[in-house]
């Protein structure tokens, strides 16, 4: 499996504080069953950003002490980039990191209370550079809790999203985990990404949210997030969904009725 989005680069942002945690997070992660993980810092406008060459400078230090801890795992840079309107100004000037560093994806990232207005105009032209906008964890943002709707409406525009393994386990609370669990089952999610920032406390991190993955989606829809749609990402290609996108709706919840899925009631394409 690859890890599109982490926070493993010590001493860079809100994540891994030291090598040696970042070490831990990593081997926490490669016995969940990650191969591959992409490096994602929290990349910001303005004059201290954490720029593209500092990125690959850290990642190959990382890269060096995974190696040298025998931790059978390949790292990658990337960036979690925080959207701003001249973010295409900045891509197209090669400041601002690609998953991977291959060029073609970019992670977005939105404020979580609110959904900026030139938020479309941004995508819109990343698209029109040649780059494809990855939205990190569309669950958690309030605006598309309230109003899920735009996410299927950029999924139909080829903005790509990618769901935080965490929001199943509830960490970022019922709406977050249960917007995550809509979006899985209207076949909305093409990536996957621990968003891990520290080590976790539990025994089989992320086994059971990569489970409860699973058991919405099945097992075919689960290689293509965890695996063959990260492998086109990094190679370049295409990441293409053959259908039209739909949403699944929710209704009332019935009197004792409390499952998710005993509210679904309409899809909306």
């Amino acid at each position: 499996m690859i890890d599109i989005h982490s926070h493993i680069l010590p001493g860079v942002d809100d994540g891994s504080k030291s090598m040696a945690e970042t070490i831990e997070i990593v081997r926490q992660l490669q016995e969940a069953g990650f191969k591959t993980i992409i490096a994602t810092p929290h990349v910001l406008e303005g004059k201290d950003y954490l720029r593209s060459a500092d990125i690959r400078a850290i990642t190959d230090q990382v890269r060096f002490q995974v190696a040298a801890a025998e931790i059978q795992v390949k790292i990658l840079p990337g960036a979690e980039n925080y959207i701003f309107p001249d973010m295409a100004k900045w891509a197209r000037d090669g400041k601002l990191m690609t998953l991977g560093d291959a060029g073609k994806y970019l992670l977005v990232e939105l404020p979580l209370l609110e959904i900026p207005h030139y938020t479309d105009q941004v995508f819109f032209e990343l698209q029109v550079l040649g780059l494809t906008p990855v939205l990190a964890h569309p669950e958690r943002y309030k605006g598309l809790v309230e109003e899920p709707e735009r996410v299927l409406d950029w999924a139909k525009k080829g903005i790509l999203l990618q769901l935080d393994l965490r929001s199943l386990s509830g960490k970022y609370g019922p709406q977050a985990k249960g917007l995550a669990k809509r979006l899985l089952g209207s076949d909305l999610i093409h990536f996957m990404g621990s968003d891990a920032h520290r080590v976790s406390q539990r025994e089989g991190a992320y086994g059971e949210e990569l489970r409860s993955v699973q058991g919405i989606v099945g097992e075919k829809k689960f290689g293509e997030m965890t695996l063959l749609n990260p492998q086109r990402m990094l190679e370049g290609e295409v990441v293409q969904r053959i259908g039209e996108y739909c949403l699944m709706g929710v209704g009332r919840e019935k009197k004792g009725k409390r499952g998710f899925w005993s509210r679904i009631s309409k899809i909306l394409c």
